[in-house]
């Protein structure tokens, strides 16, 4: 039990190399470079939205995990608005996948960002 509680620390703690890992190991089975990345993307969106929620938590000393969700909502209702207007047609499943992408790429700025907001408060503060 120990052991997996560390691990899961490790992983919130340091997603960035867990990405590049997941990744390596995605490229060597998949023949295309990128299915590689898109299955990166869908398999390290929650470890990025998780290790936001746990900077937050350090940085500010708060939770925000409520907000997390509620931002993840409207992400989801502004990709579906996208797509109605792009197809006027709305496909739940390619919805659900274009918003879990970009639900990646957004959080994965927020915590780079955090992470450098943090070091840098920790260093002057």
């Amino acid at each position: 039990m120990e052991f997996l509680v560390f691990s899961l620390a490790a992983i919130l703690t340091l997603p960035v190399p867990v990405l590049l890992i997941f990744y390596m190991f995605a490229r060597k089975f998949k023949r295309h470079k990128w299915k590689a990345i898109h299955q990166t993307a869908n398999f390290t969106a929650p470890i990025f939205i998780l290790s936001v929620h746990v900077l937050l938590l350090v940085i500010f000393e708060q939770n925000f995990f409520a907000f997390i969700m509620i931002f993840l909502l409207i992400l989801l209702g502004l990709t579906l608005i996208a797509q109605y207007r792009k197809d006027r047609d709305v496909q739940l499943k390619r919805a659900l996948k274009g918003f879990w992408r970009v639900s990646f790429l957004v959080f994965t700025l927020f915590y780079l960002g955090l992470t450098v907001y943090g070091l840098v408060d920790r260093l002057l503060g």
